[in-house]
């Protein structure tokens, strides 16, 4: 007995070597498996996140819509009013020409009779 606990330490045989490695490469395949997959809060954080990226998305497509529009159809709409009021304009001065001829005109049979 005294002679082993004399002896310089023996080399580790190759068996053990090789349980020693598989063990080592369990851990770090385990390590990296827990790193590597992601908690249920970072999921939903994840998945929150890129549905607000979305809705941003959205929204400034709505924007560019709504501006795209507006530069095509108002000035459209301008001249649509512009015509509309040229002709109400027109519409009522021949009414108020009307009106006045008739005036004038039956004012002229009262004072005929």
């Amino acid at each position: 007995m005294s002679d082993e606990a004399d002896a310089p330490a023996r080399e580790p045989n190759a068996l053990m070597q090789r349980v020693e490695a598989l063990a080592r490469r369990q851990q770090d395949d385990a390590r990296r498996a827990v790193e590597e997959v992601p908690l249920l809060t970072e999921v939903v954080e994840r998945d929150a996140a890129a549905a607000r990226a979305k809705a941003k998305e959205d929204e400034m497509l709505v924007e560019d819509i709504e501006r795209a529009l507006l530069v095509r159809l108002v000035p459209e709409i301008n001249r649509q009013i512009s015509t509309l009021r040229a002709d109400m304009e027109k519409e009522l001065r021949k009414a108020v020409r009307d009106a006045v001829a008739r005036a004038v005109a039956e004012r002229k049979a009262k004072l005929k009779s």
